[in-house]
């Protein structure tokens, strides 16, 4: 290679990189300005869980049956079955956690139904519903990752006309999702931001395995000019079909197409909003309207409100998992709302009122468990066995309502001295047991009918 060639390459790859340079600090500052919400700041703790230490042997109840419980951690799950946030202090208000299981995917699904008796040409058609899916067959669902974003007039760029301001914050979600590269398009602007996104993630996270993530937005609380984009169906979540908000139209086509590729779904999807002045009544185990002065409700929990978990309680089922190599059962595939510390594994089973400062809670039932604590939050990963399988050795028949139906942690309802009042719950605050006594589940369904929950 001549002198001058060699200078012609080195000028080439020289204005090549400083190019690549350019583009690529300009799509790290878009980035940026992607990860932010204007006028807004992210709620909930970012780092140093209060379960770093969940494992611990101080934990696990021995020696300290005296010991007063306490709020040990905090959570909500604003998706139902998808992501949490995990927060020192939040408000409780008559639905339980504010932000909790407010919002829920569902399928559309379709089911034969007989026709009248006097139509003779055909004996049925179809009916279609949508269904609201959870982690017990979707375990992707674990994969969404969520964010929580308020208004805040501290940030430098609050204004009230912001999108987000006026919509009351909004919820980041994010799933990992890794694009097609197209070797013939490679040179297209599209092209070069899914690389960036690519190099990205993995720059994040340092990881050569780790994936792009793909978000989309949602309100909590849409004004009268975004409301109106929405419908209002009836979506089925076990024996209810309450009236919900479908939110669909706030994911953009393209990202709800990767949504369904990454759940593995071949129905249409959508995604429901709770309507505030449409909740879901909480009868069975739940405190009459006499009993808590309002009717208790919910907005897609389950059954009730509120959970709580003692971690003793989590540690003494784990100690039970006989395997050769190491199964750590983390507290969070039980998805509680109070985790506590405090007095001997399954000291909650007795209890049937409590109070946290100055709010009571009523213990109204024991929670009944299914697979879905197979599912590894962290990973998405379900286990053919644990911890459902030691779950119905050691936690069956300890409810005569459940019977074989294993029990772990107990569902609430909040008394508040109003249905539309608020009372603040801390990370630390002690909880005072006032009442204690025996429990009888009632179940959802009658014992043999079937369960279809998607």
């Amino acid at each position: 290679m001549t002198a001058g060639q060699l200078t012609s390459l080195v000028t080439t790859t020289v204005v090549c990189c400083s190019l690549a340079f350019v583009i690529f600090t300009f799509l790290a500052r878009q980035s940026s300005k992607r990860h932010r919400v204007l006028g807004c700041g992210r709620v909930g703790l970012l780092s140093n869980s209060n379960l770093s230490d969940q494992y611990s042997s101080i934990h696990n109840g021995h020696g300290t049956a005296a010991s007063s419980p306490k709020v040990k951690a905090l959570f909500v799950y604003p998706i139902k079955s998808c992501g949490i946030i995990e927060l020192s202090e939040t408000d409780v208000i008559a639905t339980g956690f504010r932000y909790d299981r407010q919002f829920s995917f569902a399928q559309l699904h379709s089911e034969e139904v007989a026709r009248a008796e006097d139509d003779t040409g055909v004996q049925s058609q179809p009916k279609y519903k949508w269904t609201c899916i959870t982690q017990r067959k979707v375990r992707q669902l674990s994969q969404i990752h969520t964010e929580l974003w308020l208004p805040d007039q501290s940030s430098p760029e609050y204004s009230p006309d912001l999108e987000w301001v006026k919509s009351g914050g909004c919820l980041v979600c994010k799933f990992p999702f890794t694009p097609n590269l197209g070797f013939w398009n490679v040179f297209e602007w599209q092209t070069l931001q899914d690389v960036w996104t690519i190099v990205e993630a993995k720059i994040a996270a340092r990881s050569l395995s780790a994936e792009p993530m793909v978000q989309f937005r949602l309100p909590l609380e849409p004004d009268a000019i975004r409301s109106a984009k929405h419908s209002r169906e009836i979506m089925h979540i076990w024996k209810d079909a309450p009236e919900a908000i479908n939110v669909t139209s706030e994911i953009p086509p393209s990202t709800l197409a990767k949504l369904k590729s990454f759940f593995e779904m071949s129905n249409p999807l959508a995604l429901f909003m709770a309507d505030p002045s449409k909740r879901r009544d909480v009868f069975r185990n739940a405190p009459t309207i006499e009993e808590a002065g309002y009717q208790p409700g919910t907005g897609f929990a389950d059954a009730y409100p509120l959970t709580f978990m003692g971690l003793a309680s989590v540690q003494d089922v784990a100690s039970k998992i006989k395997r050769p190599q190491p199964f750590n059962l983390s507290a969070l595939r039980f998805r509680a709302n109070i985790y506590f510390t405090g007095g001997p594994p399954y000291v909650e089973d007795t209890w049937k009122k409590v109070r946290i400062g100055s709010l009571s809670y009523h213990i109204s039932s024991r929670t009944t468990r299914c697979e879905l604590p197979n599912v590894d939050p962290e990973t998405g990963n379900r286990d053919r066995q644990e911890p459902l399988r030691v779950l119905r050795k050691a936690r069956a028949y300890v409810d005569e309502g459940a019977g074989p139906d294993p029990c772990l942690g107990m569902s609430a309802v909040p008394l508040l001295k109003a249905e539309n009042a608020c009372e603040r719950l801390c990370v630390g605050d002690d909880i005072v047991v006032e009442s204690t006594g025996e429990h009888y589940y009632i179940r959802m369904f009658p014992k043999g009918e079937p369960v279809k929950f998607s």
